[in-house]
């Protein structure tokens, strides 16, 4: 038996993935990072990525952040970086499609 689903204007579904790298990340590490954003990004409405515990010592990192980003904009969906300390934002500084919101701040997800 086939069962589908229809989704109503009114009543949208979201998906919403978080996840919490933690270490630090160089270039060698930053194609792990992007094969799961990758995934994620597929499926996901929205992904959370909470970076309280990572350091990003590639500057193509944020390359892979904001591709991510721009993928999931593109269908109407968003990344969001959380707990982005100060190393970190600057880091994500070019990002145009990635909301990276400073460490400390409230994010209601």
């Amino acid at each position: 038996m086939t069962t589908t689903t229809s989704v109503s204007p009114e009543h949208p579904t979201w998906l919403t993935a978080q996840v919490r790298p933690a270490g630090s990340f160089g270039r060698s590490d930053l194609g792990r990072l992007q094969t799961l954003l990758d995934a994620l990004c597929a499926s996901a409405s929205l992904v959370v990525l909470d970076l309280e515990a990572v350091q990003l010592r590639s500057d193509a990192a944020s390359q892979v952040i904001d591709d991510a980003a721009a993928d999931l904009e593109s269908r109407g969906g968003c990344l969001l970086c959380i707990n982005a300390d100060a190393h970190v934002r600057v880091a994500l500084c070019g990002c145009r499609h990635a909301v990276v919101v400073p460490a400390g701040e409230h994010v209601a997800v």
